[in-house]
């Protein structure tokens, strides 16, 4: 998902009955004015699509400060986004690890009224370091997929055009559609190389 360039409307229209991402929308006096469903309803112990409550209501005291920094960022770039790890009070004494990333949301006159937050939980991890061991298997499964099921038929057709081209040196006609069909797989390759996932996992190594 590309939130940077992700409209509130569009975020909302792809987020609102998600069963995994929370979607927020945050007003300048620090009110939650949107929660999608899925936000309400893990922190029902705090908030309901009636009432307009503050943030800070099911944040854990001490992101206080990292919170308030992430809001000053979203509004001092509004062409950027921020990220941030935050806890949230579940309600019964403990607390929900959740990652998010938050940028700066104009209003109808193109001023800036608040921010709005992307999040999911992180609780399953218990640290940064095995949050960032699980994206980085699963980027690098995303690549070796990506090589499988991309690369190797291609590299299949640019093998076949090879062989048409040597099979047509005597027709001209062949053996020009066939160069041509080196070229494009070859072009082919070249932009797949622009948009593929690197495997990640080599890359710390």
């Amino acid at each position: 998902m590309d939130f940077k360039n992700l409209s509130y409307e569009k975020a909302v229209q792809l987020l609102a009955d998600s069963k995994n991402f929370y979607l927020v929308k945050v007003d300048s006096s620090a009110n939650y004015v949107y929660m999608n469903d899925h936000f309400i309803s893990r922190h029902s112990s705090f908030y309901n699509h009636s009432e307009i409550r503050s943030a800070a209501l099911a944040l854990h005291p001490d992101d206080y400060e990292l919170s308030y920094i992430t809001y000053n960022k979203c509004v001092g770039q509004p062409d950027q986004t921020f990220n941030a790890t935050l806890r949230k009070l579940d309600g019964k004494g403990g607390y929900i690890i959740t990652y998010w990333e938050y940028k700066a949301h104009f209003d109808a006159h193109g001023n800036i009224d608040g921010v709005i937050g992307v999040g999911y939980d992180i609780t399953a991890f218990e640290s940064r370091a095995e949050h960032i061991r699980f994206l980085t298997k699963t980027l690098s499964n995303i690549a070796q997929q990506q090589s499988h099921d991309i690369r190797r038929p291609l590299a299949n057709i640019m093998g076949l055009a090879e062989v048409l081209t040597i099979l047509g040196e005597e027709n001209e006609q062949v053996r020009t559609i066939a160069e041509k069909l080196v070229q494009s797989c070859i072009d082919l390759d070249n932009e797949f190389e622009q948009f593929l996932i690197r495997d990640v996992s080599q890359q710390t190594k």
